[in-house]
Parts: C-alpha cells; sequence; structure tokens
C-alpha cells in the first residue's frame, strides 16, 4: 500500500472512531428566524479552506507594489423544519452573503501589509484582517488581527463545516511559521477576551500547528489551541472561567485526480468547569467527513457527513449533496441539500432540510 493511501487512511480512521467515544448530547430551542440567519451566516463556496476564503480574487496589481481583489456571494436559501410535536414550519430568503474586498501591499522586500474589508447581510462593514508580515527564507512573521492556524476547515460546501463553527478563531495576534518542503510549523500568542476569574490580563493564549504534505495531492495536520472559550463560537459569557480547557484539532486532505477527500476532527481536550457550562454541553466535540468527485473539469459533485457533540445550537448528525459548477472564469454557482438532525431533550426541532443556492464572483 503506498503512503499517500495508507496515511490518509489511517488519519481517517482516528477521526472517524472519535466521535464514538463521546457522549450523547441536546441542542438550545431557536426560533425559525434565527435558525435560518445562523444557517445563512455559515457560508463558503469558490474557494476550499478558511485562508483561501481571506484571500479570495483575482488579485488585481494596481501599482507596482499593490493587489487588490475582492468577492461577492449571493445565496437563496428555502428552510423547513419537523418539530418535536410532529407540526412543521418552513421560511426561505435572498442574501447578500459576502461582499469582500482585500489589498495587499509589499512595502520592500521582506515586509508586506494585508488588509480585508468584510460585510455580511445583518451585519456591518468591518476590518476583517489587518496585519504586515516579515518574510526571510523559510521562516515568516505575521503580527495584527488575523485567523489563527487553529483548525484546517477545508470544505466542498456552501455552508461551512462543524469543525469550523466551533473552532475559527480571529484575535490581534502575533505568528511565527517555519516552512519546509514537506511541513510548516506555526506558533501563535494572543492576550484573548477570556480569562479565569480573578486574574490579571496577559499575553498567555496561545498554540501550536502542523501541516504535513508527504506527496502531491496529500495534506493532513494537526493544531492546539491553548484556550478555546476564545474562538468565534462563544461558549462562555466573558464573566470569566473557573478551569481553561484547551482545543485540539486533526485533518485529512486528499485529492487524487477526479477524487477529493476532507476529514476532520475538532473538540475540547477536557470537561469545563460545571460553574462555567453545563455538564450536557461542557466537552464540545465537532467532526466532518467529505468526499467530491468532479464529474468534468467545471463540474464537481460533493456528499457530506458531520456532525456534533455537546456543542449548543450545532446539529446532532448533518449530511448532505452539494453540486458546483464553474461556467465562467472566477464564477461558481453551487446548490447544496443538507438535512440536520438535533438532540431532542432540549430542542424543540427534531431536524431540518435546507437548499440552498449560491453564485460567487470573484474580482
Amino acid at each position: 500500500m503506498s503512503l499517500c493511501i495508507a496515511v490518509p487512511t489511517l488519519v481517517l480512521l482516528l477521526l472517524c472512531t472519535a466521535p464514538l467515544l463521546a457522549v450523547e448530547t441536546s441542542s438550545p430551542v431557536l426560533s425559525l428566524e434565527e435558525r435560518l440567519q445562523r444557517l445563512e451566516s455559515r457560508q463558503t463556496e469558490l474557494y476550499h479552506t478558511l485562508s483561501k476564503k481571506k484571500s479570495a480574487g483575482l488579485s488585481k496589481a494596481i501599482s507596482e507594489n499593490m493587489t487588490l481583489s475582492g468577492l461577492i456571494e449571493l445565496e437563496g436559501s428555502v428552510l423547513r423544519q419537523r418539530l418535536v410535536d410532529h407540526s412543521t414550519i418552513s421560511a426561505s430568503d435572498l442574501t447578500l452573503a459576502t461582499a469582500q474586498l482585500g489589498l495587499d501591499a509589499k512595502v520592500n522586500e521582506a515586509v508586506g501589509v494585508n488588509f480585508t474589508l468584510l460585510y455580511e447581510e445583518d451585519g456591518e462593514l468591518e476590518v476583517d484582517q489587518a496585519f504586515m508580515h516579515l518574510d526571510q527564507g523559510r521562516w515568516n512573521l505575521s503580527a495584527g488581527r488575523i485567523y489563527l492556524p487553529f483548525g484546517a476547515f477545508h470544505s466542498r460546501f456552501i455552508s461551512d463545516p462543524l469543525p469550523m463553527t466551533l473552532g475559527e478563531t480571529r484575535q490581534t495576534a502575533l505568528t511565527l511559521a517555519y516552512q519546509r518542503e514537506f511541513f510548516t510549523l506555526s506558533a501563535f500568542a494572543f492576550n484573548g477576551n477570556e480569562d479565569k476569574a480573578g486574574s490579571e490580563d496577559h499575553v498567555n493564549d496561545g498554540g501550536l500547528s502542523l501541516t504535513l504534505t508527504p506527496c502531491d495531492g496529500l495534506e493532513f495536520g494537526a493544531s492546539v489551541m491553548s484556550d478555546l472559550a476564545e474562538s468565534s463560537a462563544e461558549l462562555l459569557d466573558g464573566n470569566g472561567y473557573g478551569r481553561r480547557v484547551a482545543g485540539w484539532s486533526a485533518y485529512v486532505h486528499l485529492q487524487q485526480g477526479r477524487l477529493g477527500l476532507e476529514a476532520e476532527y475538532l473538540a475540547a481536550t477536557r470537561a469545563f468547569a460545571a460553574s462555567d457550562l453545563a455538564d450536557n454541553v461542557n466537552r464540545p466535540q465537532t467532526w466532518n467527513l467529505e468526499v467530491a468527485w468532479a464529474l468534468i473539469p467545471e463540474v464537481e459533485l460533493a456528499a457530506r457527513y458531520g456532525g456534533s457533540r455537546e456543542l449548543a445550537e450545532a446539529p446532532r448528525h448533518q449530511y448532505g449533496i452539494d453540486l458546483s459548477l464553474s461556467p465562467l472564469a472566477a464564477t461558481t454557482v453551487s446548490v447544496e441539500y443538507l438535512r440536520s438532525k438535533f438532540a431532542s431533550s432540549l430542542a424543540t426541532v427534531d431536524h431540518s432540510d435546507q437548499l440552498t443556492m449560491q453564485v460567487a464572483l470573484a474580482f
């Protein structure tokens, strides 16, 4: 068995068995409108990773040392929910999911800056990223408002994978990366918003990330962050915690010819203190598995199975299909169907079905 097949098979076994060790949990009550808005806020395409999303566009040169890029995403969605009392409700919406504009400037041979503006419907125009970076040979140092290298979040779907829901983290931070031909090792440090109750405010959060690329088409890695409460999942209320809980992630990405495979598991390393979270939601875990097949170079069909345990407002099980077409350069049209099933003890929703169509244009 070749390395490019044996390694991802082993990693997949580890990722797929990890959720089986968890304890059954439940989801909180959400209104239909809140549910639809939450689903619409988890949309990605035209790119398969978070880093590619944040740099999406054609990077057109506007001067000798500056490039400009942009991304527009328009989405239409229909949501149908089946409640635990067997009644059914539905809703539909049309949204400007993403309007993104990025500027990259090269100050000199070693130093550059990146600045990204982002608007999402029902939100405000914000500075999504703003950081400076220094490149010296195999070393890279970045400082500023940046998405941390915690989790990979590879996906072929419009909707974000569940590990991204739990693990995506943006902070004002320092990141240091060392890159060789077959691996990249990164470290990061920042001063988070969540601290132990009664402690002083210091730069005492951080993490590590390792990415391995042993051969063409195969990538896998792992990462750890010292405080999972700092992620965008906002697990805590900001009033301090009784015990710090780290998060960890492992993933594999495989692209062999027309076949694509994505698998990731992201979870807390231990339970939060009883004073921080209830027993049935104190050790969140998420996973995502996707298989994609390119029917022709411009058309891709993908299937997903994902899930979570002890994560509020997230599906217990989620599965569906996605069809993506690229009829023109820098243009993607995607249609996605997802079914989500929820734990019943706290949720009024038994399951939901959502159909989403997205048109994405990069420039």
